[in-house]
């Protein structure tokens, strides 16, 4: 029996897990909206004849007993969030908390049309709810299955789960991980930062006669953990970078700035409405020129940049010169990319910072923003440093609750079982790294501080963006990894 699954052929299982995938996109659930998907979830493995709990979060709690003869083997939890980034390409109509994912399976790749997958993570419940579907198929301890809600938008999931199923475990297996042959054993603290202040507007002057609309699109955008490190240039910054070049040449006058989805996303785009004494052909020229130098520090990772202007009607009001200085200088003060790399390791990103999103309405303007460290003191300078730049430019702070960091532990028992299965499975050894992105983990440990842990995936691309997708050769042994870590544990 327990060498089933393992000699599964991988189109199989490839085929069986997708399935359950498809499921899973057909269901709108961006964070904060996940009751549908989280009665779906509920309602699947119940029909397994398993038992399950769904707490007042939302979150999914299922409890598969031990195969015969392994009862006191230890606990072992495996656990996925059923959230994602919704987000979608420039121009392409995308509800997102009623639309589907609409999916794409090509030969390699399993993408979506116009919008990011939820492969992140999807992929990981998917394959979940696949073990589950087959669990008499392999032998196994206790496995306890979390399926967790809004881990993307502040984790209040895994915040809100009540320690008792948390208590008792040995292990965690998070299957959140963005590379197959790697195994993560450590990653970052974070924290979503929200600046907002009043603003008030004029009319614009008449001697502005250029009215324009500025378009900055064609970058990349992508996690702003994952890819922070990568050169991938941020819209809202660059947008800045724009007024400040008219500047030089001319008068300038801001009426709105919108650009970024969320605070884990690198800005891919944003846009910007003006009144200017620059000639419209003056203009074109500017945006060019700026096009231009921002490719000439960035073209090899952001050869599709673009930055457009158009003439419009003039706009109705225009900020308040102070308000501009107040915000444009906070935009300026904000470092987004990389703070400080690991002297150990040149590779890792120790500090970082992802100014996400920025939105203006008639009465306020708010930017998001995701400070992240590996290490809790990194983070607190961090937050500290965006406190004062708020003070200076009179914005008002919001720090939640920061997620801590989860240190990397060398004595883990898992990590070592872990390195042996996929070893002796893939015959070459996985990578063992700490990562600057947050996952839910640091908080089942701070649940459980006696609990071992590891990170591993399938290898999910782009993920934050319209241009995620899964590599669909690492799904199979990917699942089979998580069926011989199982078993090796029960023994």
């Amino acid at each position: 029996m327990s060498e089933t699954i393992l000699n599964k052929a991988r189109e199989e299982i490839l085929n069986g897990v997708l399935e359950k995938f498809a499921m899973l996109a057909a269901i709108p659930r961006p964070s904060k909206h996940e009751e549908q998907v989280s009665n779906f979830l509920k309602k699947f493995l119940e029909g397994l004849g398993i038992k399950v709990l769904q707490d007042r979060f939302k979150n999914i709690i299922a409890e598969i007993p031990a195969t015969a003869g392994k009862e006191k083997s230890p606990m072992t939890i495996l656990q996925a969030h059923m959230d994602m980034v919704c987000v979608a390409e420039e121009g392409y109509a995308f509800e997102p908390t009623t639309d589907p994912i609409k999916l794409i399976r090509g030969e390699k790749f399993l993408e979506a049309e116009g919008t990011s997958l939820g492969a992140d993570n999807g992929i990981g419940v998917a394959e979940i709810l696949y073990l589950a579907e087959n669990h008499q198929d392999f032998d196994h301890g206790r496995i306890r299955i979390i399926f967790t809600t809004d881990e993307e938008q502040g984790m209040s999931g895994v915040i809100g789960l009540d320690k008792k199923f948390v208590i008792g475990a040995s292990c965690l297996i998070n299957c959140d991980s963005e590379k197959f042959g790697e195994i993560v054993a450590g990653a970052a603290g974070c924290v979503q930062a929200t600046f907002w202040r009043e603003l008030h507007y004029v009319r614009p002057d008449t001697k502005l006669g250029t009215n324009a609309v500025i378009k900055i699109s064609g970058l990349r955008g992508g996690h702003s953990g994952g890819e922070i490190s990568s050169g991938r240039v941020n819209a809202i910054k660059v947008a800045v970078k724009v007024m400040r070049f008219i500047t030089r040449y001319g008068k300038i006058r801001l009426s709105s700035l919108s650009g970024g989805k969320a605070f884990n996303t690198i800005p891919d785009s944003a846009q910007m409405v003006i009144a200017t004494d620059l000639s419209a052909e003056n203009l074109q020229k500017i945006c060019k020129a700026m096009e231009r130098r921002v490719k000439k520090v960035y073209g090899s990772t952001e050869p599709n940049l673009k930055i457009e202007s158009e003439l419009i009607k003039r706009p109705d009001k225009v900020l308040h010169a102070k308000d501009y200085d107040f915000l444009t200088n906070f935009i300026e003060m904000m470092h987004s990319g990389v703070y400080l790399m690991s002297p150990e390791n040149p590779t890792q990103v120790l500090a970082s910072a992802n100014l996400g999103s920025v939105r203006m309405n008639d009465k306020f303007v708010e930017l998001k923003v995701m400070p992240r460290a590996n290490a809790d003191e990194l983070l607190e300078e961090l937050i500290e440093g965006f406190s004062r730049a708020a003070q200076l430019c009179t914005f008002t702070s919001k720090f939640p609750t920061p997620t801590p960091a989860w240190n990397f532990n060398p004595k883990s028992k898992l990590l070592k079982l872990a390195e042996e299965v996929f070893t002796e499975q893939n015959n070459y050894a996985p990578e063992v790294n700490t990562v600057h992105m947050s996952v839910e983990t640091s908080f089942f440990i701070k649940k459980n501080s006696k609990l071992d842990v590891i990170s591993i995936g399938t290898t999910n691309e782009n993920i934050h963006s319209p241009n995620e997708r899964l590599q669909l050769d690492t799904v199979a042994p990917h699942v089979k990894f998580i069926v011989g870590l199982l078993e090796k544990i029960s023994c």
